[in-house]
């Protein structure tokens, strides 16, 4: 598996999981197999179909 496929991968969970169909792959600052610290505007998601911890821009979190 590329890098390239297990970020599609990660986008597609990440907007099942945070239902934000418009959320982008720049919006994750950052993906883990370990837990993340949380930093200011961010909001920590957990995608267990994959396994793996993720942190996306507070302001990139709005709904529909």
């Amino acid at each position: 598996m590329s890098i390239r496929t297990l970020e599609s991968a990660i986008l597609a969970e990440a907007k099942k999981v945070t239902d934000n169909k418009k959320l982008r792959l720049k919006d994750i600052m950052e993906w883990r197999t370990t837990k993340i610290k949380t930093h200011p505007n961010e909001k920590l998601y957990y995608l267990p179909d994959i396994g793996v911890h993720i942190a996306v821009k507070e302001q990139s979190r709005k709904k529909k």
